[in-house]
């Protein structure tokens, strides 16, 4: 999935779990919403595919959780420390779902301990191989059916923080 459906659940996670007149946590939660993604900059700033494989690596509970307790001194209830710790989970649950065609297939959910690789695919996925196929039709609906599922119901739940984070950010008080 691309950052946008990870977000938007990093989203729905700051309005369930977190302290929502604090926009810091939201920051945190869409962060480590999208942490275990990193290995896709790490591949393009340092462009070694032996190393940074997506998904080989980064996609194991325990670099999910180590993302979110790198953050828990910034928060300040157990609520929202383990709220955080569900959002990066959430992470895993969702990718577990995406088609993904890049050997090897899946991902090692609790590597190092466990080396299975786990992978059970039906939502579709973006290509990102070359700019043509990153404006290609079928990225396009690949990138609407994560809009559809995961961004607009995260709009709708998140309305009114939207709006307080917009009033927020644009100085204006609520009149």
């Amino acid at each position: 999935m691309t950052p946008i459906a990870h977000a938007a659940v990093g989203l729905i996670g700051w309005k369930y779990f977190a302290r929502r007149e604090n926009l810091k946590a939201l920051l945190i939660y869409i962060f480590v919403a999208c942490a275990v993604d990193l290995d896709f900059l790490l591949f393009y700033l340092f462009g070694k595919p032996e190393v940074f494989v997506h998904q080989l690596y980064s996609h194991t509970v325990f670099i999910s959780t180590a993302a979110a307790v790198v953050f828990f001194p910034l928060l300040k209830t157990a609520r929202e420390r383990w709220g955080l710790v569900l959002v990066g989970f959430a992470h895993l649950f969702m990718d577990l779902f995406v088609i993904d065609i890049v050997p090897p297939t899946g991902f090692r959910l609790f590597y190092p301990v466990y080396n299975k690789f786990f992978s059970y695919g039906f939502f579709p996925y973006v290509i990102r191989d070359s700019l043509a196929e990153v404006f290609s039709i079928r990225n396009l609906v690949a990138v609407g059916c994560e809009v559809l599922v995961f961004a607009v119901p995260a709009v709708i739940l998140c309305r009114k923080e939207l709006v307080w984070i917009g009033r927020k950010l644009t100085g204006r008080s609520k009149t």
